[in-house]
């Protein structure tokens, strides 16, 4: 379980790090960057389900 909160915070480490390269003039607003920072985790796997049960 350490090994799964570790590699979670360091996605979250670098989804963060890059947002700040974002100009502010962008249109992506901080709310889709912490979605993207938080939730990447439940997409990945749900990706991941449906890869694995199409095979």
């Amino acid at each position: 379980m350490r090994e799964v909160l570790g590699v979670y915070l360091c996605g979250v480490i670098l989804v963060l790090a890059v947002c700040t390269t974002i100009d502010g003039d962008e249109p992506v607003g901080f709310d889709h960057i912490i979605i993207a920072a938080f939730g990447w985790p439940i997409f990945t796997s749900i990706l991941a389900l449906k890869a694995w049960s199409s095979r």
